[in-house]
């Protein structure tokens, strides 16, 4: 199966599916300066951002300059933001992730926002729509952590209530914090 859009073909139906997850999928049809060298590129980085260029040309079937050349592409263009570390929060003691939604007043957002986002625990903070204003992820070593976090760190002025979502355990893991 051949489909061509732009600077995009797929030769291969089962290497398309192999390389085109969900995550990919959603990459691949918002942006049409991608194609499937550059999906196979960012799968490897993805997997190891200390993959080297030799495994990746070997994998993709080109040579080391052409991989250099890609990533610097994305890079300039802004698809690839970063490399970073995945740190083992279990390793670390620190297993109990919860999600907290916030309902707050409209006048107070900004503010409560400015708070939030400082605390070191929060590890993601969401504007959202829906029943909630704000969705937190936090992670804590222990549970008296996250109610002392409940208590004293989300007693502010403007937060008009609560949800909290404690993760029990992942059918899949977040590829940036493992839990």
């Amino acid at each position: 199966m051949v489909v061509e859009n732009t600077n995009l073909t797929v030769e291969k139906h089962n290497q398309s599916k192999e390389i085109l997850n969900p995550l990919y999928l959603c990459v691949f049809h918002s942006i049409m300066s991608m194609d499937i060298l550059d999906l196979k590129i960012v799968r490897c980085l993805t997997d190891n951002a200390r993959c080297t260029y030799k495994k990746m040309a070997e994998e993709a079937g080109v040579s080391e300059a052409t991989v250099k050349n890609r990533i610097e592409k994305l890079q300039n263009e802004g698809i690839i933001k970063k490399f970073t570390v995945i740190m083992d929060y279990h390793k670390l003691g620190r297993a109990i992730k919860a999600f907290i939604g916030l309902k707050v007043q409209p006048a107070k957002l900004s503010e409560i926002v400015k708070v939030v986002e400082k605390n070191p625990d929060v590890h993601v903070l969401y504007r959202t729509s829906g029943d909630v204003d704000l969705l937190i992820e936090v992670i804590f070593e222990q549970m008296e952590d996250l109610n002392k976090f409940l208590e004293t760190e989300l007693a502010l002025e403007g937060i008009l209530g609560t949800v909290v979502t404690i993760v029990i355990g992942p059918y899949k893991r977040c590829p940036w914090t493992g839990l």
